[in-house]
């Protein structure tokens, strides 16, 4: 299972840790567009993963080679996949805000739909920052955050 890549980048410094457990209704993230807004609950995260490194596999010499990347995987339920598919077909070319604990973190363009894919990626300035993220989204978060687009 190979993430698709959404490029973005979030240079803050300043992410905090919730201490509190997670209940399935916290949401861990939005996804916020004004054609559509989708709050994804700490239940729907099947996977949540920072790391430093990508690698990238030659597919004819079959070697493998890893670049400096800190990134925050994030894995779905099925159900929520297809939401995310259905708002990403109708706005390729266009921003997409992935906003967590009511913080706008990134807002990558949509290249292409994510319809096949059960992860996305979102890059990171460092991976300090990935892994304070990948916290914030396990937590989630109990406040009511406006809809903003």
């Amino acid at each position: 299972m190979r993430p698709t890549l959404i490029m973005a980048t979030v240079t803050a410094a300043t992410i905090g840790f919730g201490t509190a457990a997670a209940s399935a209704e916290d949401i861990a993230l939005s996804l916020v567009h004004p054609k559509g807004r989708i709050d994804i609950p700490v239940g729907a995260v099947k996977q949540v993963n920072s790391e430093a490194i990508s690698r990238v596999r030659n597919t004819e010499t079959g070697e493998v080679h890893e670049y400096k990347d800190p990134h925050v995987d994030v894995c779905l339920a099925a159900e929520f996949r297809e939401r995310i598919c259905q708002l990403t077909q109708q706005i390729v070319d266009e921003p997409l805000a992935i906003v967590v604990d009511c913080e706008t973190i990134s807002k990558p363009i949509v290249r292409e739909p994510l319809c096949t894919q059960s992860c996305f990626r979102i890059s990171i300035f460092d991976l300090a920052d990935a892994t304070a993220l990948a916290q914030r989204i396990r937590h989630g978060t109990n406040k009511a955050c406006a809809p903003s687009s």
